[in-house]
């Protein structure tokens, strides 16, 4: 196994909103773990995405499942207080809203940031998101290839022009532009499993976001996609991510003993929009520091990931616990996990 670039790790932030919290308090707690993570060395945060996540929409859970309606608004609250940290979403959702719009507020983003945006975008998945704002669930697939295109070309162009079946674009400068040139690196949140999928993203440059496939689906992903950048002449040295729960704590027992109520709580509040068992249990980063350290081994040994993003603060965590987790994970955790560095071949 050739080993290139140390592993990178990121925070993820869905923010979550338990009736114990107000909306301005997980807005507050996020912006703490926000400037932590920035102190403690991460490479990056992600904001996501959602709409309407209320509970007449996500019934029996005592909370909304997600606070943040606008990662650029946020990206840019996130710019101010942040210096080195890259700044991502995971994942904007492209069909639900005008593309000019997006490219406006991510390049308003990046200029803030300095240049630390990554542009990560979706179809979205929550049918009532789309029903919500009118927008035909069955269209997404196309809304999203039409959007990415606008974006990508008014980011590039000097004078764009677009006529699609769903937006219309008169010719124009647009203004403000990314400071990041092409323009940011953009993130596609995918499905595994497809040779269609890889090759669409390898063939355009992108990069790939994947959350909760097991280390086997990961590593043969890591293989196509490989094959599929050889294929066109890309950098081999290219991050490969999954998302993943991550919660340290100093021994295994003592991370079951804290932890175990608000991973359940987070398992409740996603059941209805897709099975979730064991397995994905299995597949946290939860427990002490060495039983973390090989979680992470795994990943990266079997699975090729160079690119964690760690989702700490979940289930409505209180902030001091989040905080003490993200601290022992680089104290005890990162180093070791850094010299895994980023594996040009998974493990056969």
């Amino acid at each position: 196994m050739v080993e290139a670039k140390r592993m990178k790790f990121g925070t993820f932030h869905l923010m979550e909103q338990p009736f114990t919290k107000s909306e301005a308090q997980v807005y507050a707690e996020h912006i703490e773990q926000f400037k932590l993570a920035d102190k403690l060395g991460f490479d990056s945060v992600w904001l996501t995405e959602h709409h309407f996540s209320s509970v007449p929409y996500v019934p029996d859970v005592d909370g909304e499942y997600c606070v943040c309606a606008s990662p650029y608004a946020m990206a840019c609250a996130v710019a101010m207080i942040t210096e080195n940290v890259r700044i991502g979403t995971a994942v904007k959702i492209l069909p639900l809203e005008h593309p000019l719009l997006t490219a406006e507020e991510a390049a308003m983003a990046d200029i803030l940031s300095g240049g630390r945006i990554d542009f990560g975008v979706g179809l979205g998945y929550r049918k009532y998101e789309f029903e919500g704002l009118r927008i035909p669930v069955e269209e997404k697939l196309e809304r999203f290839n039409e959007a990415l295109e606008i974006i990508l070309g008014v980011w590039t162009t000097e004078e764009f022009s677009y006529e699609g079946k769903f937006w219309s674009v008169p010719r124009m400068t647009l203004v403000p532009r990314p400071i990041q040139k092409p323009h940011p690196p953009v993130w596609v949140a995918t499905r595994l499993g497809t040779h269609e999928v890889i090759d669409y993203v390898a063939s355009h440059g992108y990069h790939m976001l994947s959350a909760w496939a097991p280390p086997d689906q990961l590593g043969q992903a890591y293989k196509l996609m490989r094959e599929a950048r050889s294929n066109q002449g890309l950098d081999m040295d290219f991050p490969f991510t999954c998302v993943r729960h991550v919660f340290v704590a100093e021994s295994d027992e003592e991370a079951k003993r804290k932890g175990t109520e608000y991973v359940d709580y987070y398992m409740k509040s996603t059941a209805q929009f897709r099975p979730i068992g064991d397995h994905e249990r299995g597949q946290m980063v939860f427990g002490g520091p060495e039983t973390c350290i090989e979680k992470i081994q795994e990943l990266n040994e079997v699975a090729g990931i160079n690119n964690l993003i760690c989702w700490m603060n979940f289930g409505g965590l209180p902030i001091d616990m989040v905080k003490a987790s993200m601290s022992l994970f680089v104290e005890e955790v990162m180093p070791k996990c850094r010299e895994f560095g980023a594996v040009q071949q998974a493990a056969e």
